[in-house]
Protein backbone atom coordinates (compact mmCIF):
# COMPACT_ATOMS: atom_id res chain seq x y z
CA UNK A 1 0.00 0.00 0.00
CA UNK A 2 2.66 2.27 0.82
CA UNK A 3 4.34 1.65 -2.45
CA UNK A 4 1.59 2.39 -4.17
CA UNK A 5 0.54 5.88 -2.62
CA UNK A 6 4.52 6.69 -3.20
CA UNK A 7 4.11 5.57 -6.83
CA UNK A 8 0.68 8.10 -7.36
CA UNK A 9 2.48 10.83 -5.76
CA UNK A 10 5.32 10.51 -7.80
CA UNK A 11 3.50 10.63 -10.63
CA UNK A 12 1.58 13.55 -10.03
CA UNK A 13 4.42 15.66 -9.20
CA UNK A 14 6.16 14.38 -12.21
CA UNK A 15 3.04 15.51 -14.23
CA UNK A 16 2.83 18.70 -12.37
CA UNK A 17 6.11 19.22 -13.09
CA UNK A 18 6.15 18.53 -17.08
CA UNK A 19 3.00 20.50 -18.01
CA UNK A 20 4.61 23.37 -16.15
CA UNK A 21 7.84 22.99 -18.29
CA UNK A 22 5.67 22.59 -21.55
CA UNK A 23 2.95 24.59 -20.80
CA UNK A 24 4.36 27.59 -23.57
CA UNK A 25 5.43 24.91 -25.65
CA UNK A 26 3.52 25.97 -28.88
CA UNK A 27 4.18 29.26 -28.97
CA UNK A 28 8.06 28.86 -27.99
CA UNK A 29 7.78 26.37 -31.30
CA UNK A 30 6.24 29.47 -32.97
CA UNK A 31 9.17 31.97 -32.21
CA UNK A 32 11.42 29.01 -33.17
CA UNK A 33 10.28 28.81 -36.88
CA UNK A 34 10.21 32.65 -37.08
CA UNK A 35 14.03 32.53 -36.44
CA UNK A 36 14.95 29.55 -38.14
CA UNK A 37 13.43 31.07 -41.15
CA UNK A 38 15.44 34.82 -40.29
CA UNK A 39 18.42 32.52 -39.73
CA UNK A 40 17.96 30.44 -43.70
CA UNK A 41 17.69 34.39 -44.66
CA UNK A 42 14.39 33.41 -46.03
CA UNK A 43 12.13 37.25 -44.90
CA UNK A 44 9.17 36.35 -46.97
CA UNK A 45 8.14 32.97 -44.97
CA UNK A 46 9.44 35.27 -41.43
CA UNK A 47 7.07 37.61 -42.36
CA UNK A 48 4.35 34.85 -42.88
CA UNK A 49 4.65 33.48 -39.76
CA UNK A 50 4.95 37.00 -38.03
CA UNK A 51 1.10 37.38 -39.37
CA UNK A 52 1.42 41.02 -39.57
CA UNK A 53 -1.44 43.62 -39.41
CA UNK A 54 -2.72 45.77 -42.63
CA UNK A 55 -0.48 48.37 -40.98
CA UNK A 56 2.92 46.56 -40.67
CA UNK A 57 4.40 45.98 -44.39
CA UNK A 58 7.00 44.12 -45.36
CA UNK A 59 9.34 47.10 -45.52
CA UNK A 60 8.82 48.25 -42.05
CA UNK A 61 9.32 44.39 -40.88
CA UNK A 62 12.60 44.18 -42.74
CA UNK A 63 13.64 47.21 -40.94
CA UNK A 64 12.80 45.34 -37.80
CA UNK A 65 14.17 42.13 -39.02
CA UNK A 66 16.11 42.65 -42.04
CA UNK A 67 20.41 42.93 -42.40
CA UNK A 68 19.92 46.68 -41.63
CA UNK A 69 18.18 45.94 -38.13
CA UNK A 70 19.51 46.67 -34.75
CA UNK A 71 20.89 43.32 -34.25
CA UNK A 72 21.55 42.53 -38.15
CA UNK A 73 21.33 39.10 -39.76
CA UNK A 74 20.25 36.02 -37.07
CA UNK A 75 23.62 34.12 -37.04
CA UNK A 76 22.80 32.04 -33.81
CA UNK A 77 20.03 32.17 -31.94
CA UNK A 78 18.57 30.29 -28.99
CA UNK A 79 15.41 30.46 -26.38
CA UNK A 80 16.03 30.94 -23.00
CA UNK A 81 12.24 30.80 -21.93
CA UNK A 82 8.89 32.05 -21.54
CA UNK A 83 6.01 33.81 -19.69
CA UNK A 84 2.61 33.41 -19.81
CA UNK A 85 1.00 37.01 -19.64
CA UNK A 86 -2.92 37.46 -20.28
CA UNK A 87 -3.87 36.42 -24.09
CA UNK A 88 0.02 35.89 -25.15
CA UNK A 89 3.19 34.60 -24.22
CA UNK A 90 6.90 36.92 -24.19
CA UNK A 91 9.32 34.24 -24.94
CA UNK A 92 12.83 35.17 -24.82
CA UNK A 93 15.69 34.73 -27.16
CA UNK A 94 19.14 35.25 -27.39
CA UNK A 95 19.82 36.44 -30.92
CA UNK A 96 24.16 37.36 -31.95
CA UNK A 97 23.95 37.65 -28.21
CA UNK A 98 21.48 40.14 -27.88
CA UNK A 99 18.44 39.53 -25.85
CA UNK A 100 15.05 39.92 -27.82
CA UNK A 101 11.62 39.48 -26.51
CA UNK A 102 8.86 38.26 -28.67
CA UNK A 103 5.27 38.98 -27.95
CA UNK A 104 3.41 35.54 -29.33
CA UNK A 105 -0.18 35.57 -29.33
CA UNK A 106 -1.71 32.42 -27.66
CA UNK A 107 -5.26 32.12 -29.82
CA UNK A 108 -3.33 32.46 -33.55
CA UNK A 109 0.30 32.54 -33.11
CA UNK A 110 0.72 35.68 -34.52
CA UNK A 111 3.94 37.40 -33.52
CA UNK A 112 4.73 41.35 -32.30
CA UNK A 113 6.91 43.31 -29.87
CA UNK A 114 5.58 42.88 -26.56
CA UNK A 115 3.21 45.42 -24.98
Amino acid sequence: MRLLVSGMAFFVLLTAYLLYQFKNYAEERQALHFFEALQRQDFEEAYRIWQPSEYYKFKDFMEDWGSNSPQGLVRRFRITGSTARGSGVVVRVIVNRRLIRLWVEKKDKSLSFPP
